[in-house]
């Protein structure tokens, strides 16, 4: 996935297996200069943030900074490949039509999303249960991210996992100033 972060291009390899429970995303650039970072998420939305070059790894509670959007209301949650009429009606779900990402004919939906109590549009572009674009609607603009290359294809376990010997620390919520409960995105 390609995003622009305020001027900068972030590139991010999702990787994910047993239908979407086990996630990690390897991300490169973007704002802040991180370097290249791999995030697990569990099943539950909290997230490992891991630098494997530096051996250090962080975890971010489910909805907090960095913490994963599936505690919330997020596209992530939801299962594309069975739209309940509940679910479309909670979600604002509209499907608008077909187009292709990234050589693959996804379904095209309009949704509003909850974020941090605030009321957003967003587009999402699925295959086969997968979001291979979104496009969200806020007071600052347009945002979103488009997928460049999507593979099918077998991924090492180890992926998923803390390496040996590289200690977690938990996320330190107080150093942001009263703000470490409401954010759904990363830094």
């Amino acid at each position: 996935m390609s995003m622009d972060m305020m001027g900068q291009e972030m590139i991010t390899e999702t990787y994910f297996d047993d239908y979407g429970l086990k996630v990690a995303q390897v991300s490169e650039g973007g704002f802040g200069g991180q370097g290249k970072t791999r995030t697990i998420t569990d099943k539950d939305g909290a997230q490992i943030r891991i630098n494997d070059e530096a051996k250090t790894a962080t975890k971010f509670p489910a909805g907090g900074p960095g913490g994963g959007m599936r505690a919330g209301r997020a596209t992530s949650t939801i299962n594309w490949n069975n739209l309940t009429d509940q679910v479309k009606k909670d979600n604002n779900i509209k499907e608008v039509g077909k187009e292709t990402v990234a050589g693959k004919e996804c379904t095209k939906y309009t949704m509003t999303i909850d974020m941090m109590g605030n009321q957003m549009e967003q587009t999402v572009w699925i295959y086969k249960g997968i979001q291979l674009k979104n496009l969200m609607s806020t007071e600052m603009g347009e945002f979103g991210q488009t997928c460049k290359k999507f593979e099918e294809k077998a991924v090492d376990a180890a992926m998923f996992t803390v390496p040996a010997g590289v200690k977690v620390e938990e996320f330190d919520a107080s150093q942001f100033g009263g703000f470490g409960g409401g954010f759904g995105g990363g830094f």
